[in-house]
């Protein structure tokens, strides 16, 4: 396998990766919202009179601290993959590639949003 060869795969495999990466963002997203949303409602409407329902927020809290350390770590590591695929792009003498960057600023939006959802949840997990 020549070297012009192996650098087409890594290319493919990269650019695979990034709509792996994009794909397994949008999961987590949706099943993050869907367990926080059912935990919050189910706080929110059943918290009278019970105490101990205020701690179903602790879930959603730290999800949602995990799963923005993990956006903000897949985001650094998505420079990595865009220098090497540009990299590539630039030793095939290829005109365009798909730009990752896209990924990482979403990634960051997404820990973000992660970091509001835990500080909202821990002002409810005081205030019920």
């Amino acid at each position: 396998m020549d070297a012009s060869e192996l650098l087409w795969k890594q290319y493919q495999q990269n650019v695979d990766l990034y709509k792996f990466y994009m794909d397994l963002t949008i999961k987590f997203n949706v099943f993050f919202y869907a367990v926080t949303g059912a935990i919050i409602s189910f706080a929110l409407t059943e918290h009278n009179g019970n105490e101990l329902i205020r701690y179903s927020l602790l879930l959603p809290l730290v999800m949602s601290l995990c799963f923005s350390g993990f956006f903000v770590y897949g985001g650094v590591l998505m420079r990595v993959l865009r220098q090497e695929t540009f990299s590539i792009r630039d030793t095939l003498k290829l005109q365009a590639a798909p730009d990752v960057g896209v990924l990482s600023v979403l990634l960051y939006l997404f820990a973000f949003v992660y970091l509001l959802i835990a500080i909202g949840c821990g002002i409810l997990l005081c205030k019920l």
